[in-house]
């Protein structure tokens, strides 16, 4: 590890990615033991995450941090300060927007990316919460139902976003069960929006869908 952390050093860019890569497969072949390391490699890990002007290396970055739960599980909790999302992000869309008008479907090119992004991230808390308390998604709920359905109406979505969008259904009734059962049944769009997945010639896209449709069942039998 002290070896990656003196290639921080130098300059080039391509060489902090590299590091970057190693250090992920370092973190994955550690597993848990990978904590002995955190608290060196931390500043680097902030370090990358705000190197904006590296588009690559703040990629690289992000997907390390996944690498790194994934290996510490519930001993990450003492980095987390540092790694939160900051909220004011989302709203410099608006800002954007206002400013340039009718030319922002240019930045809406990472539309797709962006939902993708955060219905990834809803599934991730919502597996999260399930066996420890689950009702703190409970106000989140309609909400998340809602955007997905907005999604489901976006005839422009790509099959990423839809993948996420089902996902993280199956999730949500999965992880707060009949709680769920009247939200569901209030948004029947769920169902046009799986049968559609279940025709899919994509495979992953229909077991998915075929796995969410099962938890939904379950929650409506309940």
């Amino acid at each position: 590890m002290t070896l990656f952390l003196r290639v921080f050093a130098c300059r080039s860019s391509t060489v902090h990615e590299e590091a970057m890569l190693a250090i992920s497969a370092l973190a994955y072949a550690c597993g848990p033991n990978f904590e002995n390391y955190m608290r060196e490699f931390y500043p680097y890990l902030e370090m990358g995450l705000q190197n904006f002007e590296e588009y690559q290396v703040c990629s690289i970055t992000v997907g390390v941090v996944g690498d790194i739960c994934r290996a510490l599980d519930d001993k990450l909790l003492q980095f987390c300060d540092g790694l939160t999302v900051k909220p004011p992000i989302f709203s410099c869309f608006g800002d954007i927007a206002l400013a340039i008008g009718e030319h922002f479907d240019r930045v809406m090119e990472y539309g797709n990316q962006l939902r993708r992004s955060i219905f990834e991230a809803y599934s991730g808390i919502l597996q999260g919460f399930k066996n420890s308390k689950p009702e703190v998604m409970l106000p989140h709920a309609a909400h998340l139902l809602q955007f997905i359905e907005l999604v489901f109406l976006d005839r422009e979505r790509d099959e990423s976003v839809t993948k996420a969008a089902v996902a993280v259904m199956g999730d949500l009734a999965d992880a707060l069960g009949s709680n769920t059962k009247l939200l569901f049944r209030d948004r029947a769009f769920y169902v046009e929006f799986l049968g559609e997945c279940l025709q899919s010639d994509d495979e992953q896209l229909k077991e998915t869908a075929t796995w969410t449709q099962g938890m939904i069942g379950r929650v409506m039998v309940s």
